[in-house]
């Protein structure tokens, strides 16, 4: 299984549900994903949609002069499932985060695996 493959397609996945969040069913999954990557991204998608609200809460109490409304959209996708992975899913801060620039420098804009670092580092401390 491409773990790297499937958290891509989630983030993917967690930004159109942003948009759709009422047309769920819709939601366009990767082709070249293995069944096994299929089953952990809808699996995952499912557990981020119950805890949407207090995902987006955690990012909204770590910003630092900046509102919620302000996040790129795409950069919001990338911490959600950042920090879904850490918080319920235990997986190792040190990947998370290091997937999670990558994203953003694909993704995003320049600066923007700067601004998803430094947020994640201010999560990962804070619940320490």
């Amino acid at each position: 299984m491409s773990r790297i493959l499937a958290r891509e397609n989630l983030m993917q996945l967690v930004f159109e549900y942003n948009f759709v969040k009422d047309n769920t069913d819709e939601l366009y999954l990767e082709d070249k994903l293995t069944d096994e990557d299929k089953e952990y991204v809808l699996t995952n998608l499912s557990e981020i949609k119950n805890h949407y609200d207090e995902i987006v809460g955690i990012i909204s109490n770590n910003l630092v002069n900046y509102k919620l409304e302000r996040v790129c959209k795409t950069d919001l996708a990338i911490l959600v499932v950042a920090i879904y992975e850490i918080k319920y899913l235990n997986s190792p801060c040190k990947v998370v985060v290091n997937e999670a620039v990558e994203l953003a420098k694909k993704y995003s804009n320049e600066n923007s695996f700067k601004f998803v670092n430094g947020l994640l580092a201010k999560v990962i401390e804070s619940a320490v």
